[in-house]
């Protein structure tokens, strides 16, 4: 009898890590709090792997993606998915207990040319590759409450009648529900760049950044640090403003 009853259990342990393994994920879905802002596209295959068309984040598309259920992390009764997708990849934990979500890392690929086509009346063809990394992401209840990593511009320049590449650029950000800090600088790049500022919830902003030139830098590239910027010595610009951001940038940063 008990020979009996250690087959029957192990059989239903059995049947159930199969109807696991085999659980679609649209059953899953309805059970975790997604933001708002993002939505699924052609989402097929298992609570375990599978595929996602497309996710879209603030308007913001990622494709063909591959995802894949990562077990390291269930001892603390989190849900851990390594996701791969056409722009870059992510690493996202999902708390059981709470619904928290939290993002380990993250890195995403865009060129200019696209991400330009959102804003509108650009006076300029800007190019170059954006290329975004976060380092942590934790959400409470679908909404972020701490955010930090770092914006790189590659290739940075202009594609108009003379084409202009003036190097790469960063942005090291960090933040809460209240204010992100950021600090800018160059990456070796044409322009010495160094600058720090401040964005709040309320849509207050503070930007100071000091530039350097050389005499062999494109006299375009001048006249536009004489258009925007102090000169404070030779070849030397300052850029400082405040201001207050438009309301839809702000619920976007913070909403």
């Amino acid at each position: 009898m008990f020979k009996t009853w250690k087959l029957g259990l192990f059989f239903l342990l059995c049947l159930m890590f199969a109807l696991l393994l085999n659980l679609p994920i649209k059953q899953v879905l309805p059970l975790v709090k997604l933001p708002n802002t993002v939505s699924l596209i052609g989402i097929n295959g298992t609570a375990f792997n599978g595929t996602v068309q497309e996710i879209n984040i603030n308007s913001f598309p990622l494709r063909s993606l591959d995802y894949r259920y990562q077990p390291s992390c269930i001892l603390l009764l989190k849900v851990c998915y390594n996701v791969s997708y056409e722009q870059g990849i992510i690493e996202i934990g999902y708390d059981v207990l709470n619904g928290d979500t939290e993002i380990s890392y993250a890195k995403v690929e865009y060129p200019v040319s696209e991400l330009v086509r959102h804003v509108p009346n650009v006076p300029v063809n800007p190019v170059g590759r954006i290329e975004l990394v976060i380092d942590d992401l934790s959400m409470v209840r679908g909404k972020p409450v701490a955010l930090s990593g770092k914006l790189t511009w590659r290739d940075m320049g202009l594609d108009d009648d003379i084409k202009i590449n003036l190097g790469d650029y960063q942005i090291i950000f960090a933040g809460d529900q209240q204010k992100y800090d950021f600090k800018l600088t160059d990456l070796d790049a044409s322009l010495d760049v160094g600058g720090a500022g401040n964005v709040r919830a309320d849509g207050q902003y503070s930007v100071d950044i000091k530039i350097a030139s050389e005499d062999s830098i494109e006299p375009r590239v001048k006249n536009v640090l004489d258009l925007v910027a102090a000169k404070t010595a030779y070849n030397q610009y300052r850029f400082e403003q405040k201001g207050r951001l438009p309301a839809s940038i702000t619920r976007q940063l913070f909403r």
